[in-house]
């Protein structure tokens, strides 16, 4: 249904002819040809606006900072349908812990931060103290070149291990300021109103 000035044209399709564009054909009912898709970018750049959000996109964005430039490998020839992978990726994969001082949403320029959005660093600030409590208990265990010979015969924890057990502290530590931190704004909004 197409509106135009107040009048509305109806065009009656046949959901059939839809279906089978032979039968379309039979039926006298003619079917534009999709329009080609547009070749996809080579290039994606990750970019840090002004006020702090990350945007994801082919072209630059006026102001903002490249943060990280993804190159796009082009899809497979062939058909869409076929079971073939293509080839693995030449990198391998990355994993970055989420600072914990970046937690709190921030607002658009000129505008105050909203319940919803202290709810939800509240909500954010929870998820990272789990995180950070689960790789505190997970890097327990002692990892290759942690460990000292002595005379005896045995092995001792050394201070590799000592300084690594510490830095996970400290993320839990600092996650549960950024909660507490998180907490109070939230409980300042709602006592404010």
């Amino acid at each position: 249904m197409k509106t135009l000035r107040k009048h509305t044209f109806r065009m009656r399709i046949p959901l059939a002819s839809l279906a089978f564009p032979a039968l379309a054909a039979a039926q006298g009912v003619t079917m534009p040809a999709p329009e080609p898709l547009p070749d996809p970018p080579d290039t994606i750049y990750r970019q840090i606006l002004p006020d702090g959000r990350v945007l994801y996109s082919d072209k630059l964005a006026k102001g903002a900072r490249v943060d990280e430039k993804l190159l796009v490998e082009p899809a497979g020839k062939g058909s869409t349908w076929s079971v073939s992978g293509g080839t693995p990726p030449k990198m391998a994969p990355q994993s970055r812990q989420t600072d914990v001082r970046q937690v709190n949403v921030v607002p658009a320029p000129g505008e105050k931060p909203t319940r919803i959005d202290a709810e939800s660093n509240v909500i954010r600030a929870e998820m990272l103290l789990e995180e950070a409590r689960k790789r505190r208990e997970a890097g327990i265990e002692p990892q290759p070149g942690e460990r000292t010979g002595t005379t005896s015969g045995y092995t001792r924890l050394n201070e590799q291990y000592a300084a690594r057990q510490q830095a996970l502290q400290q993320a839990v530590d600092e996650a549960e300021q950024a909660l507490r931190r998180a907490v109070a704004e939230r409980d300042a909004m709602s006592s404010a109103r």
